[in-house]
């Protein structure tokens, strides 16, 4: 498959612009912003790591398809990353310790200076990965020199991968993949304090092995691509379990930010994956996180295939793609990765599972109070949404075509309430929040009527009522974007 020869859909992101401003309920808050990305953003990259400067440049590094060299690129917009220059910050040599696969390298910048993580093998003994670290103190790391290889002294010598960091509470933290000498799992995950941008001190804590069979897909089990993100008052930590073909998932580990993080105990690992392949978007994995342009709303990226199997093998198929795509919140705080969104959307809109048809301002109505109904997916303005996360606990859904939002018209508190638009005013009849169904499914709860968006009386034809009723988690109310 020539991937060049592809016709690339715009998947749309959607993001808030400004910060909620303390005001009354009623208020009309801040307009969205509609963020537009093609996926995938970047052909042949995996084990993506995108870092948002302060500069107003994303800086984004990856494994390349020869794993012959770590890169980076930069761009002022999440798009512009796909067609960027790239500049060589480290070339394997022909012999050596780091002349073999060059891995998952990250970049980061600490204490003004840039960074870049990244695994290495000598000559083809692919899996005596080691980890290095690498520096550059100009402003702009495009255009200097990067300093020679260091060891990354983890504490004991054995296959590691898959290095990141993040700061909680003004403290830095390490977290990478490791062989234990104790099991025969492929690898675990562990934490460290940090004391500098290339050293850790303190205990190696595990934080998490393969206990799950979907941890152990294909492979004597694997958990890897350790992936932070602080938000919500919680660490999150999402990682990459089983073989890397279709079978490749996300899992995600959670720890209060006020916790020892350097004690196994505070960390809980979700049971099921939060986000595998779906939508012909096969073994989406080593998720990473950044923010949108706006600067707030948040995004995932991750790496995916195309197809199921992989061409001739696992490790040496190129075709592994570099794809973003929004990261919602759920009601009690944790993040919603959904589903994968497929190549062919162009505007994903908010699809249900038992009518297969989308959401719609119907007929393009504009009047306030007109009513939402189902009818086949299509990416117009009026089944385009966006969704804009308000004070770390709901959303407002607001209607591409009419700039109005989702609203329980005249908050009603019956069952089967109506279902409309109306001028977005921050109230609680136009407040949403998302509860998690499973497989990438979600329900959309109004905070006024503390009820959830159904497709009323099961009716899947064209123009069906959506309505209000009580949360069930049936497949009536059901719901995912795409």
């Amino acid at each position: 498959m020539v991937f060049s020869a592809r016709i690339r859909r715009s998947v749309v992101l959607l993001g808030l612009v400004a910060a909620l401003v303390a005001a009354p309920a009623i208020s009309r808050p801040a307009a969205a912003q509609l963020i537009t990305v093609n996926n995938p953003v970047i052909s042949q990259r995996a084990d993506t790591a995108i870092y948002k400067h302060t500069d107003g440049y994303y800086y984004m590094t990856a494994s390349v398809p020869d794993y012959k060299r770590v890169e980076v690129r930069r761009s002022t917009t999440l798009q512009g990353l796909g067609s960027a220059a790239t500049s060589n910050a480290f070339v394997a040599p022909s012999s050596g310790p780091l002349s073999g696969w060059i891995w998952a390298p990250d970049i980061r910048f600490h204490d003004g200076a840039w960074y870049m993580y990244f695994s290495a093998s000598p000559g083809e003994a692919v899996f005596n990965q080691r980890l290095y670290w690498i520096r550059n103190t100009c402003a702009n790391p495009m255009t200097c020199s990067w300093s020679a290889p260091q060891r990354f002294d983890t504490g004991w010598d054995s296959f590691q991968l898959d290095p990141a960091s993040f700061v909680n509470r003004g403290v830095r933290y390490f977290v990478w993949a490791q062989d234990s000498p104790s099991t025969n799992y492929n690898s675990h995950l562990y934490i460290a304090r940090m004391n500098g941008p290339t050293g850790i001190t303190g205990p190696t804590v595990e934080i998490a092995r393969p206990t799950h069979g979907w941890e152990m897909e294909g492979v004597a089990g694997v958990v890897e691509g350790p992936s932070p993100l602080v938000k919500n008052g919680r660490v999150y930590i999402a990682y990459s379990a089983s073989a890397t073909d279709s079978r490749y998932k996300l899992g995600l580990l959670s720890s209060w930010d006020d916790a020892d993080l350097l004690n196994t105990a505070s960390w809980y690992k979700h049971p099921a994956p939060v986000f595998q392949t779906a939508n012909g978007v096969y073994g989406p994995g080593h998720g990473s996180f950044t923010v949108a342009e706006d600067g707030q709303t948040d995004l995932l990226v991750y790496h995916a295939r195309d197809y199921a199997t992989p061409r001739p093998d696992a490790l040496t198929d190129p075709n592994r793609h570099t794809r973003i795509q929004q990261l919602y919140w759920r009601e009690n705080g944790d993040p919603f990765f959904g589903q994968p969104i497929a190549n062919t959307v162009t505007n994903p809109g908010i699809r249900g599972r038992h009518s297969n048809r989308c959401v719609d301002n119907y007929e393009f109505n504009p009047t306030p109070g007109a009513l939402v109904r189902l009818w086949d997916c299509n990416g117009n303005a009026a089944q385009q949404w966006e969704f804009t996360y308000r004070a770390g606990s709901y959303y407002e859904i607001r209607n591409r075509n009419t700039g109005t939002c989702l609203d329980d018209l005249n908050a009603n508190t019956a069952p089967n309430a109506d279902v409309g638009l109306y001028p977005c005013n921050g109230s609680t009849a136009q407040r949403w929040t998302i509860q998690d169904r499973g497989n990438g499914w979600f329900s959309l709860r109004n905070v006024a009527g503390d009820m959830c968006l159904d497709n009323y009386n099961w009716d899947p034809a064209n123009g069906a009522r959506l309505s209000l009723y009580p949360c069930n988690g049936l497949a009536a109310q059901l719901w995912r974007r795409g």
